[in-house]
């Protein structure tokens, strides 16, 4: 009687099984990888990273069944028919390859899974024609639902791969992928494998031009080298990608995109080093302003204002020696830094730098002139900070502007009197956010029809541990020239919101807000954050904008002002009256409330325009049906005229003082506003 031989009983060399888990293993990692490449890249690299993934997957599903099956221990004489042997290498590669470019594909969501699926087809259809040409002196035959299993294993586990790597969005994710195809391969190759029952029959002669034992490890390891080989390949590509990718990140992040120069993020990182290395020698930071940019950008065009500086930072750049750094940290504001030992080699530099900028630039046949205005400030004469370095280069930068006579000015603290205290602001105000010294106080505003408190207006205070109480009509202008308003903006609104959430509903909070900070392009979204972040309804704050912010650049301005509106977020125009052109600007864009500038209350009944300016604005707003809100009412002869001409809200010290958050909250609390108006004016006193 014949003994029928299971692959599942029958004798193993574990050292082959345990070769052809490893070979899986490594050939999953590196297949997978290269197909979530796929997946991110388009066109060529798509194809490529394609084909790849589909050789190291073919040839990692090909391996493991022959390095199994060099471990596979039959005990008769067996061999493998070369021409089968090569074909099922064929199909795992063709198979591999359909698989992972269907899942790469991004035509239909489901695509993914259904790669996956011919992937883990493409594992069967190997494995049973390899066992094809697998001949032994005997009959093989198969148990069906051994092998219904195996398929469907494979298949299943093939769509969870792509599934996990092609829709995860963590690392674990892109693991458990590599760790589905593995299992795949495994539980397809044995669990079809138990399915083998083989017959010997010393009838059957194994023809000796099939391939030995011998002749197929040294083709397996062939193929594992390759693997291999494509792994190590595909591991040095992606570190030397990343590599290519973080240095280009890193360059656009660094520099100017239109003329390559260092950028601001570089200034921030350059000079701190740069200081560190004067260490006992001198080292002059040099501010410059390109000159009459503004009009070039006005009559010709913001293309002929980016040839302008193409042109006048190409000449510039050429004319760098070792050891000087130039850089632009803005539209038509640059930066340089040149270390020196006499003073001379300085004004060599300025001088540098003012031919650069004032020869003629030339676009098509228009020719345009420019010059620079040049400010210098010394490391350690005239300050050892950065911060302190550069105010000072900027105050002598807006002395030469002043002068306009092309020559370049050295700090001076005599000539910079005036800007020495504009100096002191920016130093202390770079710091008074994380000192605690900036405050929100609020100044009521009511109905003055319905006599009731609809709000407050959100004013910042400022009390520097160096100068004392200082004015906005001080520190505001110092924060914009110099961008720090940006970060205190930021703060204003993120503190006006959230002490807004402590009063009853729906007292509103107005802020006013820096044209600096609104032309940012992320300013709306920033604004989503705060009141996302500090549960403010939209519709009770209240953002308030002057008139110069549109006319400097209405397009950007309007686009950001719907965004806000689209919030839920009210616009209101403030010092309404004091432009040219505040008619058109209303015609412009819905605002939802106008201000009228104080000065025309100060002005009433001493000058007869004051009177019809108001009259004039009060009358336009009901026509627009747009609220009018007087500011600056003090006197009850005010509070008389612009109720008689039915203004609509009113603010000033009439009716209350600026006051804390905690005052503020009582005052809401009230409701509505009395004639008497004994308890408000107690608690705003």
């Amino acid at each position: 009687m014949l003994t029928v031989l299971n692959c599942l009983v029958t004798a193993h060399d574990y050292r082959f099984v345990a070769a052809a888990l490893a070979i899986c293993a490594l050939g999953c990692v590196v297949s997978m990888r290269l197909f979530a490449r796929a997946r991110n890249v388009r066109r060529a690299k798509h194809a490529a990273f394609v084909v790849m993934a589909g050789l190291a997957g073919g040839m990692t599903i090909w391996t493991t069944h022959f390095l199994a099956m060099l471990g596979f221990i039959p005990n008769v004489e067996h061999g493998f028919e070369p021409n089968f042997t090569v074909l099922s290498l064929a199909f795992a590669i063709a198979t591999s390859m359909a698989g992972f470019l269907i899942a790469a594909s991004r035509e239909r969501d489901w695509m993914i899974e259904a790669g996956g699926a011919v992937i883990g087809a493409g594992i069967a259809l190997m494995h049973f024609t390899g066992m094809r040409g697998f001949v032994v002196a005997g009959t093989i035959s198969y148990d069906p639902s051994f092998v219904a299993f195996s398929i469907m294993a494979g298949a299943a586990l093939g769509m969870l791969a792509t599934n996990r790597v092609a829709r995860g969005t963590s690392r674990d994710s892109q693991y458990a992928g590599m760790a589905a195809l593995i299992l795949g391969i495994g539980i397809m190759h044995f669990t079809a494998m138990g399915a083998v029952q083989i017959t010997p029959d010393p009838r059957v002669v194994v023809p000796s031009q099939l391939m030995s034992d011998s002749v197929l490890a040294i083709l397996v390891v062939l193929v594992t080298v390759l693997v291999v080989m494509l792994g190590a390949v595909t591991h040095l590509a992606e570190e030397q990608g990343q590599q290519d990718a973080v240095a280009h990140f890193r360059h656009l992040a660094m520099h100017d995109p239109l003329t390559g120069l260092p950028n601001r993020a570089a200034v921030r990182d350059e000079l701190p080093m740069r200081l560190k290395q004067a260490a006992g020698t001198s080292l002059a930071l040099i501010a410059i302003d390109l000159n009459r940019f503004k009009e070039i950008n006005d009559v010709y065009g913001h293309a002929a204002g980016d040839a302008v500086l193409i042109q006048t930072t190409a000449r510039m750049r050429a004319s760098l020696i070792d050891g000087e750094f130039f850089a632009r940290i803005g539209g038509d504001e640059f930066i340089a830094v040149k270390p020196f030992t006499r003073e001379n080699e300085v004004e060599e530099f300025a001088a540098r730098i003012s031919d650069a900028f004032s020869r003629p630039n030339e676009l098509g046949k228009g020719r345009f002139s420019t010059s620079a205005s040049i400010g210098i400030s010394v490391y350690p004469k005239d300050g050892d900070s950065v911060d302190e370095l550069t105010t000072r280069a900027d105050l002598a930068m807006y002395r030469s502007k002043k002068l306009q006579d092309g020559t370049w000015c050295w700090y001076d603290a005599d000539a910079d009197e005036d800007g020495r205290r504009r100096g002191q602001i920016a130093i202390g105000l770079r710091s008074a956010i994380a000192e605690g010294a900036l405050r929100l106080v609020y100044q009521p505003q009511i109905s003055m029809k319905k006599r009731q408190l609809l709000g407050f207006e959100a004013l910042l205070r400022w009390t520097s541990p160096q100068l004392g109480e200082v004015s906005p009509a001080d520190f505001i202008p110092v924060a914009e020239q110099t961008g720090i308003i940006v970060e205190i903006g930021d703060w204003v609104l993120m503190q006006a919101c959230h002490e807004a959430t402590q009063w009853p509903a729906p007292t509103g909070v107005a802020v006013n807000v820096s044209p600096v900070q609104l032309m940012r392009p992320n300013f709306a979204e920033r604004l989503t954050e705060i009141l996302t972040e500090t549960g403010l309804e939209p519709t009770r704050l209240e953002i308030e904008i002057t008139e110069t912010m549109l006319i400097d650049n209405p397009g950007q301005a309007l686009l950001v002002l719907r965004k806000i509106k689209a919030l839920g977020v009210r616009v209101a125009m403030d010092d309404f009256g004091t432009g040219y052109s505040s008619l058109s600007t209303l015609f412009s864009f819905p605002f939802d409330k106008i201000k009228v500038d104080r000065s025309f209350l100060n002005a009433l009944g001493r000058q007869a325009q004051a009177t019809s300016v108001i009259e004039t604005v009060i009358e336009l707003g009901h026509k627009l049906s747009i609220p009018v809100l007087a500011e600056g009412v003090e006197t009850d002869f005010q509070a008389a005229f612009l109720k008689d001409r039915r203004c609509d809200e009113a603010q000033g010290f009439l009716y209350g003082r600026p006051v804390d958050s905690t005052t503020a909250h009582a005052l809401a609390q009230s409701g509505t506003w009395q004639d008497d108006s004994a308890a408000l004016g107690k608690l705003s006193a």
